[in-house]
């Protein structure tokens, strides 16, 4: 296996992202593949089972992606790269983790979910544990635009059916990706993602940030302040948890965020599902909890607890897919 490339990021977040990004922490590391010869065998990351399984050619791979922000942060991080047996789609799919990391495994249901449906899936590697020294928010943004072009020059993929599922710290910058200054500062030209969906993002921080008042939310450092203010009207698909601890139980908190943005046509483009039981990563396979710091309303601190709910998992994918089967909208 490659040295991960994650050493060269210097830049720290602050301890808000940590909890902006929910604080997910792993309990495994996850699989990670890489090519020998014609097939591709799935190895386990260091203080991990070791297991081997082959797999055909060509359906899972570790790449190396080269990112950059013009004028900030560049480096190089990993992906996994799925693509599916046989003639595919032409749809692909970018998978953003939460901030419990790549090792958490979580964002692997989904590709495996949409691998099997035709999509090639690339699952970003922004860092690994929670303990990780983290990209800064700058560097963040320009992994995903890095991923976006990879996806984009796989001869198999139509560059126009390229969709993005960020969870939790991935959802702040899925739902970054509706705005322009996403596509203008990473001088991506026309190229745009077909759909964006956000599962589980904190959304009483994504209304501070229409209103401006993005200082203190790690996620927006080095942004301009009106970044979610001015889209690229990308359709959006928010998935919330109705008791989700971080936007105070409200399951009103993430309809009120898209009411809330002020281009009338990207609201139109915005739909919003709450699942009334669930609470934030409902998905992670665990039910665990942690004191949330300065990420609560009114950047306030609070006792968030992620609780494991499988009914919520099947209804997340069935949205999802229904969702990014759709057609892209001009």
């Amino acid at each position: 296996m490659r040295k991960s490339a994650l050493g060269q990021l210097t830049t720290a977040l602050l301890p808000l992202l940590m909890a902006a990004g929910c604080a997910d922490m792993p309990t495994r590391s996850a699989p990670i593949a890489t090519a020998t010869g014609g097939a591709t065998t799935a190895s386990s990351q260091p203080g991990g089972s070791q297991s081997s399984q082959a797999l055909p050619a060509l359906v899972k791979e570790v790449v190396t992606l080269n990112y950059a922000s013009p004028g900030g942060p560049s480096g190089k991080i990993e992906a996994v790269l799925r693509k599916p047996q046989g003639e595919g789609s032409g749809q692909a799919l970018l998978l953003i983790h939460h901030a419990g990391g790549f090792g958490a495994g979580t964002t692997t249901q989904y590709a495996d979910l949409f691998v099997q449906r035709g999509f090639t899936t690339l699952e970003l590697r922004m860092f690994d544990r929670p303990t990780d020294q983290r990209p800064s928010a700058l560097a963040l943004y320009a992994m995903m635009a890095a991923g976006l072009r990879h996806l984009a020059q796989q001869p198999d993929v139509k560059p126009e059916k390229i969709a993005a599922v960020g969870l939790s710290l991935g959802a702040f910058m899925t739902i970054t990706a509706t705005s322009t200054w996403f596509y203008d500062h990473h001088k991506l030209g026309t190229m745009r993602f077909s759909r964006v969906a956000a599962l589980y993002p904190v959304c009483w921080m994504m209304t501070e940030a229409v209103q401006g008042r993005t200082q203190g939310l790690t996620i927006f450092e080095g942004l301009p302040t009106d970044v979610i203010q001015n889209f690229a009207r990308v359709p959006l698909l928010i998935l919330a948890g109705g008791k989700d601890n971080y936007d105070g139980s409200n399951p009103n908190a993430c309809p009120d965020f898209v009411k809330s943005l002020p281009d009338p046509r990207q609201v139109q483009l915005s739909q919003v599902k709450v699942y009334a039981e669930a609470t934030h990563g409902w998905d992670h396979g665990r039910t665990y909890g942690f004191t949330a710091h300065n990420a609560c309303p009114g950047r306030t601190s609070c006792r968030n607890v992620n609780v494991s709910n499988p009914v919520t998992v099947e209804k997340g994918k069935r949205d999802l897919l229904e969702f990014l089967a759709q057609p892209r909208i001009e």
